[in-house]
């Protein structure tokens, strides 16, 4: 280990914290809405709208997996999908109404969480932890492209 990596192990107990509280956090947002709801959701609507296959491609998952969360959200009355213009065997897939509705009050709630966490920080400080994290989650992972 480099003098640099001597911090490693503790950033990888602080993430796993963090990701153990943040699923902890979202199963409790809603009670219509798993964490990978959601997640998927709350994807959808910052991408307004996306193909199944992107999901795919970003969550990492196979099809499979990422047809049946689908699936289980249109069942649950939670997105639709809609023919791309020009291309009608391809669909989008949005938030419905109602899947915007408990997703802006999951979102709520997990604002206030945050918040709550970050009472006492300054601007700054809460800048700082957005970007490191923003550069952290951007940054190519070295251990998938290995394999």
């Amino acid at each position: 280990m480099t003098d640099d990596d001597t911090e490693v192990p503790g950033l990888v107990r602080e993430l796993v914290t963090l990701s153990r509280r943040f699923r902890a956090n979202a199963e409790r947002l809603h009670p219509d809405l798993s964490f990978v709801d959601y997640s998927l959701l709350s994807e959808l609507s910052e991408r307004d709208g996306a193909r199944a296959g992107d999901l795919v491609g970003l969550y990492g998952l196979n099809k499979s997996t990422i047809s049946r969360q689908v699936t289980a959200l249109e069942r649950a009355g939670l997105l639709v999908r809609e023919p791309v213009p020009g291309n009608r065997r391809v669909q989008l897939l949005r938030p419905s109404d109602r899947g915007r509705e408990l997703l802006a009050r999951a979102d709520a709630r997990m604002y206030r969480e945050v918040d709550a966490r970050t009472a006492g920080w300054s601007p700054e400080e809460v800048r700082a932890l957005r970007t490191l994290l923003a550069r952290y989650n951007a940054a190519a992972s070295a251990v998938a492209e290995d394999t």
